[in-house]
């Protein structure tokens, strides 16, 4: 692994979610960064699309999250995830 991803690894491992975010997006928004973390870790070829699909759809129940649901479906389609 390239030194550069390492540290974007260690960067991804020490990101928190905000105090405030409503429990079940802090669970999938964890759940997401922690599989991120192991997709890097073992140099896997993808994440299995379960984790962004729960991260999309619980996002998706807060209006005020609209913002941030709509920047990661516009990643999702120009990354053909």
């Amino acid at each position: 692994m390239l030194k550069e991803h390492k540290e974007k690894l260690e960067r991804i491992k020490n990101l928190k979610v905000i105090e405030g975010v409503p429990d079940d997006l802090r669970t999938a928004i964890e759940s997401f960064l922690e599989q991120a973390v192991i997709v890097g870790k073992y140099e896997l070829d993808y994440m299995p699309g379960e984790y962004i699909k729960k991260l999309l759809k619980v996002c998706s129940k807060y209006p005020e999250y609209n913002d941030l649901l709509l920047q990661m479906i516009n990643i999702v389609k120009r990354d053909n995830i």
